[in-house]
């Protein structure tokens, strides 16, 4: 590695402990929420200073804490935190366009023939989709899409997932411009709070699908889309649940297998819930409806 310039190293060095912890494989204590957990370790965060309760020792800033927790050198915890820092931040302009997501306009009158659209090609209940349209997460766009609201856990938008049909009625997916997937999802809850468990899947459309599933909606329960395969858990959700369980739900397929391998290597939370008979959610309701037609 080249040597960086002093700005970037002080980036470096000063950046938060909370999300680096957890990018080290910690894991948020159940009660106390100072403390984070990893085998063998148990530290205490304080600003930009660290303490590990096990060994007796602690240090300050983000070099400190890498050494200490991947018992290496400092070369080492360059390397890492230069693979896994956040970049450098944009310049004032860009940052401000960063910040501007806002949804697209909803075409109220463009809904009802695209819910039932949905339903008919996805088997997915028109009365789920309305549901979704009055929580403020799903509604139709101007160019007769589907909008998936992306949000945080006090439902703040970030983003969205896009679901269209081409003109030869083929799907197509993807993200509004200006989509933060690390900072929010299309998540359902199932039940009241506390959220304990989440179940992961790749799309909206699944996640609806598997809504849909008693066996995967236990109470307590958020059904989350990471709009593709992420193999780590977006950043947003640790910081604002206390999780137990994260079921991942990725497709069956190679991609999807890779992925949850990769999000079990950085989180001992995580099983994989592997799609049975079908390539994913979606199939498996497709598949359904279709035998109870005969």
């Amino acid at each position: 590695m080249g040597r960086l310039p002093e700005s970037r190293l002080d980036a470096l060095r000063s950046q938060p402990l909370e999300p680096l912890a957890q990018a080290l494989g910690y894991r948020r204590h159940r009660r106390d929420r100072r403390k984070w957990i990893a085998d063998g370790s148990i530290i205490s965060i304080e600003g930009g200073k660290f303490y590990d309760h096990a060994a007796g020792k602690g240090g300050g800033g983000a070099f400190d804490l890498v050494i200490h927790a991947r018992n290496c050198g400092f070369g080492e915890a360059l390397e890492f935190l230069a693979a896994t820092a956040p970049a450098e931040p944009p310049p004032a302009a860009a940052a401000a366009q960063v910040r501007a997501f806002r949804p697209p306009e909803p075409c109220d009158a463009a809904w009802p023939g695209l819910r039932d659209r949905i339903a008919a090609r996805r088997a997915i209940s028109p009365r789920l989709l309305d549901a979704a349209r009055e929580r403020g997460i799903a509604c139709a766009d101007g160019s007769n899409n589907a909008v998936f609201l992306c949000t945080d856990a006090r439902r703040r938008p970030k983003g969205a997932e896009i679901v269209g049909f081409r003109a030869d009625g083929t799907a197509f997916r993807g993200m509004a411009k200006g989509s933060r997937k690390a900072e929010g999802s299309f998540w359902i809850p199932v039940g009241a709070p506390p959220v304990r468990t989440v179940f992961l899947a790749e799309s909206a459309i699944d996640i609806l699908s598997a809504r849909m599933m008693p066996k995967l909606c236990e109470p307590g329960t958020a059904l989350l889309s990471t709009a593709g395969v992420a193999p780590r858990l977006p950043a947003w959700i640790d910081r604002q649940w206390d999780l137990d369980r994260i079921l991942c739900g990725y497709d069956a397929d190679r991609a999807g297998d890779d992925g949850a391998r990769r999000l079990a290597e950085t989180d001992p939370r995580v099983v994989r819930v592997r799609p049975r008979g079908a390539k994913d959610w979606n199939d498996i309701l497709k598949a359904a409806l279709r035998r109870r037609k005969g």
